[in-house]
């Protein structure tokens, strides 16, 4: 029967990499829920899922659903920042869950700021750095970390020649799957730069987004 069987309340001591101790070994991780826009769970030694979250303002999502299997007691996660919060869910797999693996990526930050005088829009870019290997992207998230632009336009040029845009913009209302501009295999290099337009960002303002561009070997 699909459920919750046993549940970890988190509150991040720091940012970045740290161990999150478990209740019993194996055991198989069946949903997140978190405030903030991303966080990441350790797969292997190459691959770190980062689920994300829509919430520009730091508000906590429902549970988003996912399964993966442990064999340890212990698992790393990538805090946001200290002080995140949220609950792992542990037990037998949700209905309509995603494998974590699907959520493999790489995470990116972009930041504009506007030194005039008046309202302008802001050009910057995120230079992604992927693992070695031929990669494709499968999807490409792009999480507004405040409300200081009306809304954002990314791009970037595929290993073809292409190119691929998509927009982000403010308090998107769920997380998961739902946040992610899919993409089809799309080949890339082992460096993808990501051109990003802010619109109307206010005079003295910053504006920062996070980019996870999710991809399978």
């Amino acid at each position: 029967m699909a459920g919750v069987e046993y549940s970890i309340y988190f509150t991040a001591p720091s940012a970045g990499l740290n161990g999150v101790n478990l209740l019993k070994a194996p055991t198989t991780l069946v949903g997140v829920a978190f405030n903030y826009q991303y966080l990441g769970v350790v797969i292997d030694a190459v691959r770190t899922a980062f689920v994300p979250n829509a919430a520009a303002n730091g508000g906590l999502s429902p549970i988003i659903p996912v399964h993966w299997s442990f064999s340890g007691l212990s698992i790393n996660i990538v805090f946001q920042t200290a002080g995140q919060v949220g609950i792992l869910f542990f037990g037998n797999v949700l209905r309509g869950s995603i494998s974590l693996d699907a959520y493999s990526g790489v995470l990116g930050k972009v930041t504009g700021s506007n030194s005039g005088t008046t309202v302008t829009n802001v050009s910057a870019s995120s230079v992604l750095e992927f693992p070695t290997g031929v990669l494709k992207l499968v999807g490409l998230a792009y999480l507004f970390g405040d409300t200081s632009s009306a809304y954002d336009v990314w791009s970037f040029s595929t290993a073809g020649g292409l190119s691929i845009t998509g927009v982000g913009y403010q308090n998107s209302p769920l997380g998961g799957a739902f946040v992610i501009t899919p993409l089809d295999d799309v080949f890339t290099a082992q460096s993808l730069t990501v051109e990003v337009t802010m619109y109307n960002v206010a005079a003295g303002g910053t504006h920062t987004a996070y980019i996870i561009a999710y991809y399978r070997f």
